[in-house]
């Protein structure tokens, strides 16, 4: 009971320094310290390497202008910004209230993420910095500097000029969180021959294969479903234009099941080459019921088997299992006798 009663004093103590510092702070005592942990142009960012106390590190390099995680899988975009936003950003509200200043360090060092930027060639961090957890109020960030290779005497509260919330998510340790969610990146132009192949349903399954600059043919996997009757090369291109932004919803490589799944078989098999001759193949697999799914019950009140809205995936030639979305692939799971016809009718064209 008297150790919860001394964390409370902590808590509150922190929590009244910090909302003090923010209303009546100057430009005095700690405006030189105010970007002790940010890199000032984060054009000059080369590398950021990030490791927490459980010992995950992600690694950010940048490859012919893109960068990459782990020197493996391009990262995304939108966590790249958010990333370096705060690295060049963030700033310095005051040095951690010396009440609370033993308690904030012990934590700190329990747990934490190592950040370490480095800038143009240098093969030395410019900055090496730990970021711990929340302030009380959830406005202010824990950090620690290190300098000459130790941690620092001080810890800081830190934050981000216009935001309020805490910044410990911004600097994310988990390789798969990080990679590039894109699955399929293809103009018409890229594409060389794509087949989509139906293994329950062999009527359904087809190859598109490029002719010319600018047409394609288009046949039936199993030739006895061959319609003789005239496609639509306007309908093709329309069909490979949907190759052009593609996503999975999350990698799942961890699943329990996963090897079970891969050796059932495949919904759909998709096989993409583009016009520089690399192979790009993806499965989709039936996702069982499970407590994410949206319809559990048909119309009729019994029992669903599969989910109706997601897919397991095995990516990348099976170096990957990941979840898709319906509401994303449904565009492109076509059948044969669609490039026939039209979408949904059976009018000729």
């Amino acid at each position: 009971m008297k150790k919860n009663y001394v964390l409370i004093i902590v808590i509150l103590v922190l929590a009244g320094a910090t909302a003090w510092f923010f209303i009546n702070r100057s430009h005095g005592t700690f405006e030189k310290e105010e970007d002790a942990f940010a890199v000032s142009n984060k054009k000059d960012i080369t590398k950021v390497i990030l490791t927490d106390t459980d010992k995950k590190r992600i690694e950010l390099t940048k490859a012919n202008g893109v960068w990459v995680v782990n020197g493996k899988y391009p990262a995304r975009e939108e966590l790249i910004i958010s990333l370096f936003d705060v690295i060049s950003r963030v700033k310095t509200l005051c040095p951690v209230p010396r009440a609370g200043h033993d308690y904030v360090v012990r934590s700190l060092l329990d747990k934490n993420t190592k950040v370490e930027v480095f800038t143009g060639s240098d093969a030395e961090p410019v900055k090496v910095y730990y970021v711990g957890g929340a302030t009380p109020d959830g406005n202010g960030t824990y950090m620690l500097r290190e300098v000459d290779g130790k941690p620092d005497q001080r810890p800081y509260i830190t934050y981000l000029p216009g935001l309020h919330a805490y910044l410990t998510p911004r600097y994310l340790t988990d390789a798969e969180i990080w990679r590039d969610k894109v699955l399929f990146r293809y103009t018409v132009d890229d594409i060389k021959a794509l087949s989509l192949e139906y293994p329950s349903d062999e009527s359904k399954s087809f190859a598109i294969n490029r002719a010319t600059k600018d047409s394609f043919s288009l046949v039936a996997l199993n030739g006895k479903y061959t319609i003789n009757q005239t496609y639509q090369q306007k309908y093709i291109r329309e069909y490979l234009a949907f190759y052009s932004s593609i996503s999975i919803e999350a990698f799942d490589n961890k699943n329990a099941d996963k090897d079970s799944v891969m050796h059932t078989t495949p919904y759909c098999i998709f096989t993409i080459t583009g016009t520089d001759n690399k192979v790009n193949t993806a499965k989709l697999f039936y996702l069982p019921i499970n407590k994410r799914s949206k319809m559990p019950f048909d119309s009729k009140g019994n029992p669903m088997t599969y989910d109706v809205d997601r897919y397991y995936a095995s990516i990348f030639g099976d170096k990957d299992f990941a979840i898709v979305q319906y509401y994303v692939f449904g565009k492109l799971l076509r059948g044969y006798p669609d490039f026939f016809f039209k979408p949904g009718g059976n009018t000729k064209q």
